[in-house]
């Protein structure tokens, strides 16, 4: 247990065996489906305040990107409470109506007083794609083709589900990608990228449009969120009949 003098709550950091745990006790929603899985996998660091199976505040920090830590829970203080223990933190995403009471906070912690916001916009995909456009070049992709991904190992297989990853293929090259990024026992979060060069030609609509419909297929629910500014992501939301449920806020200190 980690004694924060800050605030005298008590922090604790978790270790892998309980994170598992920490994960059912967050619940299976679409804002949870990523540190679900994180946790889940033991691909994060992780902290609470209170008990572990109802927790006031979590915070939870991916390996791969601990520059975006998620918090979780009821009360602002607890959640200020474990910020000066992650590291590495560039912004922090809370809970819409805690925002305002973590703004100070964040920015004490960070050493600055001035501080943006960008709420980020979970949608569900509750029905059938509502448009899966004609793409010729787009398609779902298969083992086979590691080599245009570049040789890494994106097709992966765990308890919760094997990676679908579909994308436009022009001239052997892949301009546009859409996978699945996290699992969790109800929902599936969708990625998606494309080259600049590819931009405003269908080709993320369709590609997410084919991994959507496979994620259905499995039983599941699609999930899409992005920030509230992102026009072309909220776009093709839309088009595909993904529906808003809740948003969350990044509160994100500015640099000197």
């Amino acid at each position: 247990m980690i004694s924060s003098n800050h605030t005298h709550l008590t922090v604790h950091k978790l270790i892998p065996e309980e994170m598992p745990t920490l994960a059912t006790a967050l619940g299976d929603t679409p804002e949870t489906v990523i540190s679900w899985y994180l946790l889940w996998t033991g691909s994060c660091q992780a902290w609470c305040v209170g008990n572990l199976h109802e927790p006031e505040a979590v915070v939870v920090q991916a390996h791969l990107m601990p520059a975006e830590p998620t918090a979780f829970g009821t009360s602002a203080t607890a959640i200020a409470a474990i910020i000066p223990h992650i590291e590495g933190w560039e912004s922090l995403l809370v809970p819409a109506n805690l925002a305002r009471d973590l703004e100070r906070p964040i920015a004490n912690a960070a050493g600055t007083l001035a501080i943006s916001t960008l709420e980020d916009v979970y949608h569900v995909l509750d029905g059938p794609v509502t448009a899966i456009p004609s793409k010729p070049e787009v398609r779902l992709l298969t083992p086979e083709d590691e080599e245009l991904l570049g040789g890494s190992d994106a097709f992966t297989s765990n308890d919760m589900g094997e990676t679908i990853i579909a994308g436009a293929v022009v001239n052997n090259e892949i301009v546009s990608l859409a996978h699945t990024f996290a699992w969790s026992p109800e929902y599936v979060d969708i990625g998606v990228m494309t080259h600049e060069d590819a931009r405003n030609q269908g080709f993320a609509t369709a590609a997410a449009a084919l991994v959507a419909e496979e994620i259905r297929k499995q039983g599941r629910t699609p999930v899409w969120s992005c920030g509230a500014t992102n026009e072309p992501s909220l776009r093709i939301a839309a088009k595909l009949g993904f529906r808003e449920t809740s948003r969350k806020v990044y509160i994100i200190p500015q640099k000197k």
